[in-house]
């Protein structure tokens, strides 16, 4: 049985203020190509298929578009929602999707939904499990309630709850965060690690699908894989590899994985130097990051620049006078710092140079544990 393995679609997705949704288009034609060429028996989609949980009606014509691609193959597709996007939303008219050979998780939280498969090696089973908290665990086994603390007891129980079959070959598609695997700016993770998970959760299935991180990686054994996102989303993703993955299970305990590399409508740079250095660059359609060193940086370096660089994204200034982020056509977004970190300089701050014991740490981060339960329950 062979699977393409594709995550964190984010249609709909803004960099700096620019739509990437042709961008998108044009390497979801690309996957519909290694599809044609790679023939596998169904496709597998981890969560963020959309960038937001209300998705543009553009956004939403796209991935219907690619799914009906799909359908027309008679290719099949399992897919789960993530973090960014809506259960409701992506879960929406799921039965009619379910004719087309199109297989959407519900949204009942913290539910795994089962699709047998059959191959020449026997029975095979697709398990999907949308993106869990531990809010919508407890919500779902309220009488487990104390024992569901963090991200970790949330999972073992959904799973613990739906036990597999020792003999059979199981494949489970979800989307979390695991621990030990490398993450990037562009990654939504909960406040002070709070959503890590072992990857031993899931020694009893053959493959695991994950979603959720960008960067394409295995997980504490080769068979238990982030496919990563099709395109770089930051400029933290700049030396990223982005591809598909293949996932061909055998008899049991054979899975051999082959990643097929992407090409990308756009490239992305980041170039540091003067301005009068950077305009003597070859012309590219790529999109940069340029951090300009000038000690007077002129006011309209940004136009000049843009003869050269015509998607020129974001514009830093970087040298001994001032270091400033300024973002052409768009606000950075804030870098991303541990809010566990932040919290004790701020307590530092307030309380002359002493830090946060070890119990006001812990109730921080059961307060930012319940807040981020609540804002993906809501």
């Amino acid at each position: 049985m062979r699977f393409l393995h594709l995550a964190d679609l984010h249609i709909g997705k803004v960099l700096h203020k620019h739509s990437l949704l042709p961008d998108q288009e044009f390497i979801l034609r690309q996957i519909l190509s290694i599809a044609d060429e790679q023939q596998p028996d169904a496709v597998l989609i981890a969560g963020d298929v959309y960038q937001r949980n209300t998705p543009s009606p553009e956004a939403m014509t796209l991935f219907s578009r690619f799914l009906t691609a799909l359908a027309e193959r008679r290719l099949p597709c399992y897919l789960i929602s993530g973090n960014h996007d809506s259960a409701e939303r992506v879960a929406y008219l799921a039965g009619l999707a379910e004719l087309g050979g199109i297989h959407i998780a519900g949204a009942e939280p913290a539910t795994i939904y089962d699709y047998p498969m059959q191959d020449s090696f026997g029975e095979l089973t697709v398990h999907l499990l949308p993106y869990c908290t531990p809010a919508l665990v407890r919500q779902k086994y309220p009488e487990l309630s104390e024992q569901i603390r963090s991200y970790e007891d949330a999972l073992r129980v959904v799973l613990e709850h739906h036990p597999v079959s020792p003999e059979g070959r199981h494949v489970l598609v979800c989307h979390q965060f695991l621990t030990g695997a490398v993450t990037c700016e562009s990654e939504e993770l909960a406040i002070g690690g709070l959503d890590n998970i072992s990857a031993s959760l899931f020694d009893a299935y053959d493959y695991v699908a994950l979603g959720h991180l960008h960067g394409p990686q295995q997980v504490s054994r080769e068979s238990v894989r982030y496919a990563g996102s099709p395109l770089k989303y930051s400029f933290s993703e700049l030396h990223q590899h982005k591809s598909v993955t293949i996932a061909e299970l055998r008899e049991k305990g054979k899975v051999q994985i082959t990643a097929i590399p992407l090409c990308p409508m756009h490239g992305m740079q980041e170039l540091t130097g003067t301005l009068a250095d950077l305009l003597q660059h070859d012309k590219t359609g790529d999109y940069v990051h340029v951090l300009l060193t000038d000690e007077e940086p002129p006011a309209d370096a940004a136009r000049q620049l843009r003869t050269v660089f015509p998607n020129l994204l974001q514009l830093t200034v970087q040298n001994s006078k001032i270091r400033t982020d300024r973002s052409v056509d768009a606000g950075s977004a804030p870098d991303r710092a541990d809010f566990l970190t932040l919290f004790s300089e701020f307590y530092a701050f307030q309380n002359a140079g002493a830090v946060p014991n070890e119990r006001q740490q812990q109730i921080v981060s059961a307060l930012l544990e319940q807040i981020d339960g609540e804002v993906h329950a809501g």
